[in-house]
């Protein structure tokens, strides 16, 4: 089955093409709103095409295009350019050309059909390669204006390791611990576990709002072994929902309210 990984930096365009790309029978698909987590996904798990918008604010598309064209293990990944009315085209035309550019406000039947056709050349011209390992950066960090939290968690879950997840926030420190890729401990203003998760989420949730954002940086544990503390028993998908269900309803008591 294809792969194909999708930038863009408006989320609810990214969730209608991915929704409509799961209507036309297309199942393994990954989504980024930034440029920087791309291409930390492309670590993991190398796509067959990646489909970006030209107005990416931390690394163009154009520019994208040409980090993955110059990236010898991208060799034969499909690359399809988006342009809206207004994106800037650079001054001297890239060596390192997309397969395809589409600019206007196009329907997203024409998205799906341009996708369909590419990943259908490719399959005529060459086979699939092997999936590239799942892999995380051990010194993963930067600014949460660029990843946001939920994200970052999944990329380090995703990539299997043990270790902390350290996150700053204006409102203070927190830190969230992984043994194998499995969430295991939280701690944030003195809370513990589901709640220290729930409240950090929230902040983070909050900050961003604020353009405050925060940093944080991954360090992993040399030893590859959590110290055997273990006050999360939930699993990441069902902390994540729980969490973005206090930010919906907006409970003023969402950041020191356990999960339910």
């Amino acid at each position: 089955m294809s792969r194909v990984l999708l930038v863009d930096p408006d989320r609810a365009g990214l969730a209608a093409l991915e929704a409509a790309l799961n209507a036309a029978g297309f199942r393994d698909i990954s989504t980024a709103t930034s440029a920087s987590f791309a291409l930390t996904m492309l670590e993991r798990n190398r796509p067959d095409l990646m489909v970006s918008r030209v107005g990416v604010p931390d690394i163009d598309g154009y520019e994208l295009c040409s980090i993955v064209r110059k990236d010898p293990s991208m060799t034969g990944v499909l690359f399809l350019l988006l342009a809206s009315p207004g994106d800037e085209a650079p001054e001297a035309m890239l060596e390192e050309k997309p397969d395809q550019t589409l600019a206007g406000d196009l329907p997203l039947s024409a998205l799906v059909a341009e996708v369909r056709g590419l990943l259908g050349t490719r399959r005529r011209i060459a086979p699939e390669p092997p999936a590239a390992p799942v892999e995380v950066t051990p010194g993963l960090n930067g600014s949460l204006g660029v990843m946001d939290l939920p994200e970052i968690a999944k990329a380090v879950a995703l990539g299997s390791k043990t270790g902390e997840l350290l996150v700053t926030l204006p409102s203070g420190r927190g830190v969230i611990v992984f043994d194998h890729g499995r969430l295991v401990h939280a701690e944030f203003f003195g809370l513990i576990g589901e709640t220290a998760f729930a409240a950090l989420m929230v902040a983070a949730h909050g900050a961003a709002l604020g353009e405050a954002h925060g940093n944080f940086v991954f360090h992993q544990l040399e030893n590859g072994a959590a110290n055997g503390t273990k006050t999360i028993h939930c699993d990441l998908k069902q902390l994540l929902l729980s969490a973005a269900a206090e930010i919906d309803e907006g409970r003023p008591g969402a950041a020191t309210a356990p999960l339910s």
